[in-house]
């Protein structure tokens, strides 16, 4: 399938905890582009696992991603932010096929997702599953890497001059 230039896509991914939404809504208004969370495309199916502390397969995600660019793709705006684990090379390889994307990778230690995720309040995702999320991960040596242990201002400082022209 033929990459489509026209849907920019500055993809925010990281393990669950890492604060890609934060970080995604941020650029999102400092950009005054629409943000999206992939966590919004989930199914009921995936999320119930999740819930459960079960982790996520291949075959759980693969419909989850297309969800995602197919939205993307029959949506009339032609950029987003959009907030997404993407652990996976083929993940993001996938993404990148329908959509340019460009790769804003937020790095955190389990113990830091893990502490961020026992505090959050109404979440699906378990801390349970941090283990999990970085056995798959495929940490990425492209892109803009940041630390998640940054404020996100000090995070947008780093990241914000790639995309303002």
């Amino acid at each position: 399938m033929e990459k489509r230039k026209n849907k920019r896509v500055i993809l925010v991914i990281g393990i669950s905890g890492s604060g890609k939404s934060t970080t995604g809504k941020a650029i999102s208004t400092e950009l005054g582009i629409p943000f999206l969370d992939a966590d919004d495309f989930h199914p009921r199916e995936n999320v119930t696992k999740m819930s459960r502390g079960v982790a996520l397969t291949d075959e759980d995600r693969w419909p989850w991603l297309a969800a995602i660019s197919e939205f993307i793709l029959q949506n009339h705006r032609n950029e987003f932010v959009l907030a997404c684990s993407a652990l996976k090379e083929s993940y993001r390889k996938y993404l990148g096929q329908r959509l340019d994307l460009e790769i804003v990778y937020l790095k955190i230690a389990r113990d830091g997702a893990e502490k961020r995720i026992s505090a959050r309040k109404g979440h699906f995702m378990p801390k349970d599953l941090v283990s999990s999320q970085l056995e798959t991960l495929e940490e990425p040596d492209y892109g803009i890497i940041v630390s998640s242990d940054l404020p996100t201002n000090d995070q947008l400082e780093l990241i914000l001059p790639s995309f303002k022209k």
